[in-house]
């Protein structure tokens, strides 16, 4: 069997794990991730998970010396959460793995540790509106920049923060939800006291896993913005609609505008899931509108320019 992406081969290995199939996914990521070096972490990371699910404590401990070798690591978030290592807590040699990859992560540059990325408008304006935007899970703030730097060419004040919860180098995620959430409010504490913009004029944004934060928090109000950008996100309330109800009707009292983005090859989505809910925010009297950009994927497209200045104007207006 044959891969062309290495989105194929992730979506075979998620249904061998389902199925409890380990060994034959061992087997698949060990003949087939060598095709696709650029995903090299999270071969390895799979290679790990099924090592450890058929006890093959040999092969997990060879793949985590081999990439702490080359000064890669893997956050303490993956080493602890990840379900396939439960079993490993608390053995010497899988702690071991642990602390050298903390010792490789400590010694990072800026793009392995949090950070804000803060650009001032274009023209030099004093209170300018302001655009937080958040990237997606597996990236950083300077990955996910292209996204969002058009809005300084509209005179919007930019700033893009890194998550705190590492998944391995160069990656980040959001998946500790509560977590995110006190980042980006305590975050927006501090731009208040950094940067000069009007607090009345602010406009949080995400892309994928960022969304669905940025949608949530937008939402119930958790963090005081008049507008409401999402590209290609995640979704949150999936299993609790009555909490979407109730933050609909809060979010349509407080005025919020609301603008998602989505490429039509972008198969890293739920695009109809996507239509649904801009619907259900439009039935609950929330201003809120979608567009599709045509060839665009989940990554940067440069077509998604227009489309992010298109929202910005919507949910400033």
């Amino acid at each position: 069997m044959t891969f062309s992406t290495y989105a194929d081969l992730n979506q075979k290995m998620i249904e061998h794990f389902q199925s409890g199939e380990f060994q034959q996914a061992l087997e698949l990521i060990e003949q087939e991730g060598r095709n696709f070096p650029s995903n090299r972490m999270m071969v390895d990371y799979w290679r790990m998970c099924a090592a450890a699910r058929v006890d093959n404590r040999a092969r997990l401990t060879e793949v985590a010396d081999n990439f702490h070798k080359e000064g890669l690591w893997f956050g303490e978030m993956m080493w602890r959460m990840t379900p396939s290592f439960k079993t490993l807590q608390g053995d010497a040699e899988f702690e071991r793995l642990v602390t050298e990859s903390q010792k490789i992560q400590s010694q990072e540059s800026p793009l392995d540790t949090p950070m804000v990325l803060k650009h001032a408008p274009k023209d030099g304006s004093k209170k300018p509106p302001l655009l937080i935007a958040l990237h997606g899970n597996q990236s950083n703030a300077e990955w996910t920049l292209p996204f969002w730097k058009p809005a300084v060419d509209e005179n919007f004040a930019l700033a893009v923060p890194q998550s705190t919860q590492a998944m391995f180098k160069g990656a980040f995620i959001w998946d500790d939800l509560e977590a995110s959430f006190e980042q980006v409010k305590t975050g927006f504490e501090s731009l208040k006291q950094e940067m000069d913009f009007d607090s009345k004029r602010v406009t949080l944004a995400g892309h994928s896993m960022g969304g669905l934060v940025a949608i949530q928090m937008a939402l119930t109000g958790e963090l005081p913005v008049c507008g409401l950008i999402a590209n290609g996100p995640a979704l949150p309330f999936e299993d609790t609609p009555d909490e979407l109800d109730k933050a609909l009707v809060s979010a349509k009292e407080r005025g919020l505008r609301a603008y998602f983005i989505m490429g039509d090859k972008d198969v890293d989505i739920e695009p109809d899931a996507i239509r649904a809910f801009v619907e259900k925010m439009k039935s609950a009297g929330v201003p809120c509108e979608l567009e599709i950009v045509p060839g665009a994927t989940h990554d940067y497209d440069p077509n998604y320019d227009a489309a992010l200045v298109h929202a910005l104007k919507f949910v400033n207006s």
